[in-house]
């Protein structure tokens, strides 16, 4: 199952949660994160630094289909989509799901993202598409609701989660506490 979502939404957080849920963190492939090693990975997103793998695009779909292939629920970039879908239909599988805020929540996610520690060229980056993305799927989410889930204010991917409102949800086992 791949879960396509909005910046913000909590992919870092329901991943930590739970075992078979993988956060495909793009800069993790993209880019050499050695100078910025010392930031935290909310704080280094839209960070300038010299790219490792100019491949990253068709490195970062194989390594979410690896995932996908050894049951995991991966949580990717929505702007992975369009790739991993047309890859997804010669595959003749669907299985994926999309979450956005509703598009009148823009002030609450910028508060989400200072909250959290993004830089200032991130929060532009991201408030920047955040209408012709947030409303694109609005309304396409009104035609697919199957596909699309539109979250409310203060909602995360952890609440739909523990709501159990959706089915691509039922396989995900708790991760297990770990004793240090």
């Amino acid at each position: 199952m791949f879960v396509f979502a909005f910046p913000g939404m909590g992919k870092t957080t329901l991943a930590q949660r739970y075992r078979h849920v993988v956060d495909l963190e793009l800069s993790d492939i993209k880019y050499d994160n050695t100078s910025v090693s010392h930031l935290t990975k909310e704080e280094r997103k839209s960070t300038k630094r010299p790219i490792k793998d100019k491949k990253y695009r068709k490195t970062y779909v194989d390594k979410a289909f690896a995932l996908h292939d050894e049951g995991k629920t991966v949580l990717v970039a929505l702007n992975f989509f369009l790739r991993i879908f047309f890859r997804m239909l010669l595959r003749r599988q669907l299985a994926f799901h999309i979450f956005i805020p509703h598009p009148s929540l823009k002030e609450e996610y910028r508060q989400r993202y200072l909250l959290r520690g993004n830089n200032a060229r991130f929060i532009f980056e991201v408030l920047a598409i955040w209408y012709p993305t947030t409303l694109f799927l609005w309304l396409f989410s009104k035609i697919f609701p199957r596909f699309i889930t539109v979250t409310k204010t203060g909602e995360t991917l952890e609440d739909h989660y523990q709501q159990a409102r959706r089915p691509i949800f039922a396989t995900i086992k708790r991760k297990q506490a770990t004793v240090l």
